[in-house]
């Protein structure tokens, strides 16, 4: 389907383009204009030349993109829109946008839409450039904040600055373009505008106006429910992809002049029809949102829309048997709708006949549904079908005949149901206009003569756990147009064929067959090859030479012995390498430098692991397990900045992809998260030497397993730093010293497996590890204790501290308590004696007196 913004950009561009690919005018462009042309030139970069014309010996009228008026020869028009925005070396490059178009004074159309300004600001300078009546800067990297220099274009007719990158902190500038009618702010952060309404009601020939994924919520419209200029004379409405919820924005019920509405990507979970009561509705687009509802409610929606051409309900949680939607064949619709996506609901029971009514319907999508039995014979009638879309259902029986009458059909999906029919010739007789097949996993046989010639050209096609088996299928061989082609675990055998070669494929599942034979010469195009659970041997020593462009490369579980070819290292783009279970020996270079998923386990590996591989620094998976590596290892582990959680991110695109990785001791397999699995496993191995204490630095891992090896010395104190980890296996080593208190840390660890070792001391406890209860996990450490292990652990009996503390503080006391009583008696006793003989003369002249008659006697006086 073409987007409706697409054909508004066509449209409005038409008449420049046929005036610039004409180069045709009265007068040269001036000089000043021309210098000015060749300065913005110049402040570009363009890797594909695309300004080659513009050239200082020729006319600027007559280069590429540039339009002059007829009757001046000034510039008037400028279009350097790149029409191939997904091929990096057609970009237009610039550090800013150059001053210089300020001399194109009479400038009224700028187009710069799909290059790559490299986020810098959008020149404040535009906005004196009055006599701009389009400006596109679209898709055009700008960042920062919108200038309000551009609510000085009286002119201006159209704008669009849709791009992430850009904020707008305030809109009221837009409120001076008194000329505008179209309006595209699309993925710029508009989320501190709350007086949005306000402005659009100032925008008195506003017509078409966009602000899909726009950070927008309720509270940005919070005051929408008041008269409105504005719902007198919109007829584009986008609103996607934002933060709205619950009910529908009221004012839409009174946007008369509405044929266009787009609310999907929201959260609406629940609103009445009748805020959409928009009779003029001729597109409506409410998918991926919340909405609840049964069939019922449906069609009382439906109930006033006559011009309706499409209705996208998909990605919601509407409920009921479809055959209620289509009870009332006279309701005005019925004759109109051209495009009907349900997918992704909860709706049950048999596809109804009633769908063989919708004569003009050309897509029809029901996908991820749960609707059963057969498909109607009605569907024959469905003449203007160009698409149909019934996969993910557990519909079951034959396929009719009927729908091989659908001579317009360009594109069917029947795939992942329960259908157990043959498929023959006959049925693809008058599918002369088929281009895309999807009919794997259902329980189809497959029944077509060698010499067959099919009447279509298949773009894409898909017969994934269909009934094949024998040879390659021949009639492929005249498929020439195919890109995309899955005919895995179908039975085939034998070698694959030569002309392989000739079709000009990006992308060929083959896995779970019985192909033999090395591996043929095939499309150097080819980005995803996925070859695994077949019988191919050997490699080719060119293979990176025949695919230079390979992303995806699947091989595992094949019989491919000996070394890995040096040509794999040419392989630039690689990301995903398995060439697990096989007999591989030798291993690769270290040259594949964007490799992100690494799979060996299962060959017969031996020897140190390279420290050549630490400079695989992308590397988020690295599965060496069940080899024969030795020795240590490397302490350059930590390099893999990929397995770090903050850098963990998804720059390839994985759709179908899938990875098995031994995960809490057993193999699980990932697709869909593909890009978030983060996982080292060298387990298996006769690895030695201490677990290297960099390995800490990888807090992206979910995944770590080096069980099964030889290694020793502790567990590294800072375990607890790989805060991510789901699942650690360290079972069956020779570590010994205590666990350390951080695994304690590992909050979200789900699996743990430390038995088998020498470990000793006390099991700590504490947040996650309260969970994992199974004493097994610790077997084979007979000098470990905890209560886990109902074990008491030595230090349980220890003297109580705070006991033999009060103690100590009593005695204390008590021998304080008798100094003094001792020290208070001698002094009482000395000064009792003293005192009296200093007070009493008499007693004194005794005393001393005695004493020196008793010394006397002693000295013999």
């Amino acid at each position: 389907m073409v987007s409706p913004t697409f054909l508004f950009m066509i449209l409005l561009t038409m008449e420049f383009a046929i005036c610039c690919c004409g180069g045709d005018s009265s007068f040269d462009c001036t000089p000043r204009e021309k210098k000015a042309l060749l300065k913005f030139k110049a402040s570009l970069l363009d890797p594909s030349k695309r300004l080659s014309s513009w050239d200082d010996h020729k006319d600027c009228c007559a280069w590429d993109g540039v339009k002059c008026d007829k009757t001046t020869g000034h510039v008037s028009g400028l279009d350097l829109r790149n029409n191939n925005p997904y091929t990096p070396n057609m970009l237009l490059q610039g550090n800013k946008l150059d001053s210089s178009l300020l001399e194109l004074k009479y400038l009224s159309y700028l187009d710069l839409s799909y290059n790559d300004f490299k986020l810098s600001p959008i020149p404040a300078f535009l906005g004196s450039m009055k006599h701009l009546q389009y400006l596109n800067l679209s898709t055009a990297s700008f960042g920062g904040v919108v200038p309000r220099d551009l609510g000085n274009l009286p002119n201006l007719h159209t704008l669009d600055l849709t791009g992430p990158g850009l904020i707008a902190n305030d809109l009221m500038w837009a409120s001076n373009l008194t000329s505008l009618e179209n309006l595209d702010l699309s993925y710029i952060d508009l989320s501190q505008i709350k007086n949005l309404v306000k402005v659009l009601n100032m925008l008195p020939t506003l017509s078409w106006l966009s602000l899909s994924g726009s950070s927008l919520d309720n509270t940005n419209l919070a005051h929408t429910c008041v008269n409105s200029t504005l719902i007198t004379r919109i007829k584009y409405l986008d609103l996607s992809w934002n933060s709205f919820e619950g009910e529908f924005p009221c004012f839409l019920q009174n946007i008369t002049s509405l044929t266009v509405l787009h609310l999907s990507g929201n959260r609406y979970n629940a609103s009445d029809p009748r805020r959409l009561s928009l009779r003029n509705l001729v597109d409506i687009y409410l998918g991926n949102n919340l909405l609840h509802h049964n069939v019922d409610w449906i069609s009382e929606f439906l109930r006033d829309k006559c011009h309706l051409k499409s209705l996208y309900l998909d990605n919601n949680q509407f409920y009921g048997k479809v055959s209620g939607l289509l009870k009332n064949l006279s309701e005005c619709w019925i004759d109109k709708l051209e495009t009907l996506s349900l997918s992704n609901n909860k709706f049950v029971g048999n596809l109804p006949e009633e769908v063989g009514e919708l004569k003009r319907l050309k897509y029809l999508d029901l996908s991820h549904n749960t609707f059963n039995g057969s498909i109607p014979w009605s569907f024959g009638k469905l003449s203007s079908l160009t698409e149909l879309n019934i996969g993910y259902n557990q519909l079951s029986g034959e396929i009719l005949m009927s729908l091989g009458q659908l001579s317009n059909l360009e594109s069917i999906d029947i795939s992942f149901n329960f259908f157990n029919d043959t498929l023959l010739e006959a049925q693809f007789a008058n599918l002369s206009k088929l281009k895309v097949l999807w009919a794997g996993s259902n329980l189809f046989k497959y029944k077509v003569g060698l010499d067959w010639v099919p009447p279509f050209q298949l773009e894409k096609l898909s017969l994934q756990s269909c009934k094949i088996g024998g040879q390659f299928p021949q009639w492929l061989q005249n498929q020439k147009a195919l890109i995309s082609m899955d005919l895995s675990n179908c039975g085939i055998s034998g070698t694959l064929p030569s002309w392989l070669q000739y079709i000009n494929m990006t992308t060929l599942y083959l896995s779970k067959n019985s192909i033999e034979g090395p591996i043929p010469k095939l499309s150097s195009s080819i980005t995803y090859l996925d070859l695994s659970n077949n019988m191919i041997n050997p490699l080719p020593r060119n293979i990176g030479h025949m695919m230079p462009l390979l992303v995806y490369f699947g091989l595992a579980k094949n019989f491919i012995n000996g070394s890995i070819p040096n040509s794999l290292c040419k392989m630039k783009a690689l990301i995903f390498l398995d060439l697990s279970n096989n007999y591989l020996s030798d291993w690769i270079g270290k040259y594949l430098t964007d490799l992100k998923f690494l799979i060996l386990r299962n060959n017969e590996f031996y020897g140190v692991i390279p420290s050549d591989f630490c400079q695989l620094s992308q590397l988020q998976v690295m599965d060496f397990a069940h080899n024969k590596l030795t020795e240590n290892i490397p302490h350059c582990i930590g390099n893999f900045s990929s397995m770090v959680m903050k850098n963990i991110s998804d720059n390839g695109t994985w759709s179908g992809e899938n990875l098995g990785q031994v995960m809490k001791g057993v193999e699980q397999e990932f697709t869909a998260s593909l890009v978030y699995v983060v996982n080292l496993d060298l387990s298996n191995n006769n690895l030695v030497g201490e677990i290297p204490s960099e390995l800490t630095n990888l807090s992206g891992l979910i995944g770590l397993n080096l069980s099964h090896n030889h290694l020793e010395g502790k567990i590294p104190a800072k375990i607890g730093d790989l805060r991510s980890l789901i699942s650690l296996d360290l079972s069956s080593n020779n570590l010994f010293g205590t666990i350390p208190d951080s695994l304690s840390d590992l909050s979200f660890l789900s699996h743990l497996n430390l038995s088998h070792n020498n470990l000793p001391g006390r099991i700590p406890t504490g947040n996650q590890l309260q969970t994992l209860d199974d004493p097994s996990i610790y077997d084979g450490n007979p000098e470990l204790c905890g209560a886990l292990l109902h074990k008491k652990c030595i230090d349980d009996e220890a003297p109580n501290v705070e006991s033999h503390a009060a103690t100590s503080e009593d005695d204390r006391a008590e021998k304080i308590y008798l100094y003094g009583v001792i020290i208070s008696g001698v002094a009482i006793g000395f000064w009792g004696v003293i005192g009296v003989l200093i007070f009493k003369r008499s007693w004194r002249q005794a005393y001393f007196q005695f004493i020196e008659v008793g010394v006397g006697k002693m000295l013999g006086w």
